[in-house]
C-alpha cells in the first residue's frame, strides 16, 4: 500500500499533534526501529505539510474531531482518501458522493485542490449548514435511492462512496448504477469495511468485504478495478481493539440489563435511570475530556498507525479505485 507521506500527515493542529508525536516517539525509544522513529520525528518538524484550508474550516472542525479522536479507520481514511482523490479525479469536475450523510467528505475535494460541483446524494433528508466554501466550489444535495442509481438522470466525472457501500443492501445493483452515472473514463473512489472489522464495529450493514469480493463486484458491474489499498495494519487494529471494544462490549451488555428490566420500555428505563445510560452512552470517551487523555489518544492513533506499515495484516478496510472504460 503506498500513501504519499506528505499527504497522510494532515494535520488539523499543528502545535499539538507536534507535541503528541514526539510524545511516542520518545515513547518508543529503545524499542521501535530506527525507522519509525526517525518517520515520527520528521512528522514533529512537519506538521504544517498540508494545511487546511481557510474555506472549509468548518468542515475541518467537524473532520479533525472525528479523526484523531476516533477510531484509526477513521484517521486512515481521513488523510488516505483526500491523497487517492488528488491522484485519481481531474482538477475540474462534477463530482458524486453516494451517500453523503451531511456532506463533510466534501473537504477531501477540497483538500485535494479540486473545484467544480460537488453533488451530495442519500436517500434520507440531509440537514446541510452553509459553508464558506472556496471559489469555484458548489455543493447540493439530491435525495435518491442509490438502488436505483441507473435511473439518475445526470452523468458525472467522478464519485465517492465512502463507508456506505456495506449499508447498501443490494450493492450490485449500486455498483452498476455507478457504471451508468459514471462518464466513460470515469472513476470512483469506494471505502468498504473488511472482515476483520467484525470484532471492532460488531453487526454493522449487510455485509464485509475482500478485496477479491470487490474485484468480483465491479467486474460484473462493468467497471475496471484500478487498484485497491489496505486501511490499517495489525497494530491499529490492536489499539482499537483494546481501546474502544470494552468499552462498547460494557455498554451494550448494560444496556441490554437496564432496557431488559424494564420490559424493553426504553423511554421508561431513560426516565428511571438517567445518569447512568447517559454514562454507559459515552463510556469509552470520557479520557477526552482532558488534555492529557486527548494527547495521549492522539499518540495511540499515530503511533500505531505508523508501527502498521511495519506489519500490514488485519486491515479493517479497503479503498479500492474503480473506473469506468
Amino acid at each position: 500500500m503506498s500513501v504519499d507521506s506528505k499527504a497522510w500527515l494532515h494535520f488539523t493542529e499543528p502545535g499539538a499533534m507536534g507535541e503528541c508525536v514526539a510524545f511516542a516517539a520518545d515513547l518508543l525509544d529503545g524499542f521501535a526501529t530506527a525507522r519509525v522513529q526517525g518517520a515520527m520525528q520528521n512528522a514533529t518538524t512537519n506538521t504544517d505539510l498540508v494545511a487546511p484550508q481557510a474555506a472549509g474550516d468548518s468542515f475541518a472542525k467537524r473532520k479533525a474531531a472525528q479523526s484523531l479522536y476516533g477510531s484509526p479507520m477513521r484517521y486512515l481514511i481521513d488523510q488516505m482518501v483526500p491523497v487517492a482523490i488528488a491522484r485519481e479525479c481531474p482538477k475540474e469536475a462534477k463530482m458524486l458522493d453516494i451517500g453523503c450523510g451531511a456532506g463533510r467528505y466534501a473537504l477531501y475535494f477540497i483538500d485535494a485542490g479540486v473545484r467544480g460541483e460537488y453533488v451530495g446524494m442519500d436517500i434520507d433528508t440531509q440537514k446541510w449548514t452553509d459553508e464558506n466554501l472556496p471559489e469555484g466550489f458548489s455543493r447540493r444535495f439530491v435525495q435518491f435511492d442509490a438502488h436505483k442509481l441507473g435511473d439518475w438522470p445526470e452523468q458525472v466525472d467522478f464519485a465517492v462512496s465512502l463507508t456506505a457501500y456495506e449499508h447498501f443492501e443490494d450493492d450490485l445493483a449500486v455498483s452498476k448504477g455507478l457504471a451508468k452515472v459514471l462518464k466513460p473514463g470515469g472513476k470512483a473512489i469506494i471505502v468498504v469495511p473488511s472482515h476483520w472489522s467484525y470484532a471492532l464495529y460488531g453487526e454493522h450493514g449487510f455485509r464485509r468485504y475482500s478485496a477479491g469480493s470487490i474485484r468480483r463486484q465491479m467486474a460484473e458491474a462493468g467497471l475496471e478495478v484500478v487498484r485497491i489499498e489496505k486501511i490499517g495494519g495489525a497494530f491499529s487494529w490492536l489499539f482499537h481493539f483494546l481501546w474502544f471494544f470494552p468499552a462498547h462490549a460494557t455498554r451494550m451488555v448494560g444496556k441490554t440489563l437496564i432496557f431488559g428490566v424494564h420490559g424493553m420500555n426504553k423511554d421508561k428505563a431513560r426516565a428511571n435511570f438517567p445518569r447512568l445510560l447517559s454514562f454507559l452512552d459515552n463510556l469509552g470517551s470520557y479520557h477526552l475530556r482532558t488534555a492529557f487523555g486527548r494527547a495521549l489518544h492522539k499518540m495511540g492513533i499515530l503511533t500505531t498507525t505508523a508501527l502498521d506499515k511495519a506489519l500490514p495484516i488485519m486491515e479493517v478496510g479497503y479503498i479500492a479505485v474503480v473506473r469506468r472504460p
